[in-house]
């Protein structure tokens, strides 16, 4: 669901001064947004981090492989 399409049938519901204290959004939306929180959340951790600055060293370094279809890197994990 695209940003705009949210915000378009997100109901805000607020206090006497108006204030907004509680959101109603379509499901479909709020199961994106928890997908998106737990996507973040693993990004975040720093094992996750050290693995993409070891990558990046990995790829840097020239230690990479090609592959040039799935199935031939599967069969090149089965090593």
């Amino acid at each position: 669901m695209q940003v705009q399409a949210i915000l378009e049938k997100t109901k805000l519901i607020k206090n006497a001064k108006g204030k907004p204290v509680k959101v109603v959004l379509p499901y479909r939306a709020y199961k994106e947004l928890v997908q998106l929180k737990i996507s973040q959340e693993i990004y975040e951790r720093p094992e996750t981090q050290e693995a993409i600055r070891s990558a990046k060293r990995d790829v840097a370094a020239g230690r990479v492989h090609r592959f040039k279809t799935l199935a031939e890197a599967l069969r090149w994990l089965d090593e």
